[in-house]
């Protein structure tokens, strides 16, 4: 009689051993999460705490709550006058709509391409529209919001939202500028 209470006992933890783990989910106050049934949503976790899921049949994909960064590679932009301008750009959002970004993009590896193709080609677009001089000397902070606005829609249907900040470095025709300026001087 002992003897069965003991092996009942015994495959009772070892059971709870091996479903606890796969029941219960712990998600961090820097994640998002979203539970999937074979391959498809279930249903998104956007509060942390612990969670419950069926063992074995759902699976847990999480993202990342804080800012994301996205940084294009500098990149070799004509302006309005057919000069090279080589420039850097970053830009930091917020994931805001889980399921969407598991729908569109899957994971943050994609969704970072996805979003440096956008912003450079919005980029693009407004450095193709101003001189050199204007975009190094006076609407480089214009340009920038100008190509926030513009970027904002279009990576919020990637269920991406706010872009923060958005950054225009020029590079070394910014350097190859002031050591020409001041050479004539």
């Amino acid at each position: 009689m002992i003897r069965s209470i003991s092996i009942v006992l015994i495959v009772g933890l070892v059971a709870a051993a091996v479903l606890v783990p796969q029941a219960v989910v712990v998600i961090d106050e820097t994640e998002l999460a979203i539970v999937t049934r074979f391959g498809d949503p279930v249903r998104t976790i956007k509060n942390p705490g612990l969670s419950i899921k069926t063992p074995f049949i759902d699976q847990i994909t999480k993202f990342e709550k804080r800012l994301l960064i996205f940084d294009a590679p500098a990149d070799s932009l004509l302006t309005k006058h057919k000069k090279r301008l080589i420039i850097d750009v970053y830009a930091r959002a917020r994931l805001s709509e889980p399921l969407v970004f598991y729908q569109k993009v899957r994971n943050e590896t994609q969704a970072r391409s996805r979003v440096i193709d956008i912003v450079a080609s919005e980029l693009r677009r407004e450095i193709a529209m101003d001189d050199q001089k204007e975009i190094i000397d006076t609407t480089r902070e214009a340009i920038m919001n100008r190509v926030r606005d513009g970027v904002r829609p279009l990576i919020a249907e990637l269920g991406i939202d706010t872009v923060s900040y958005t950054h225009l470095r020029a590079h070394e025709t910014l350097r190859y500028l002031v050591c020409r300026r001041l050479l004539e001087k």
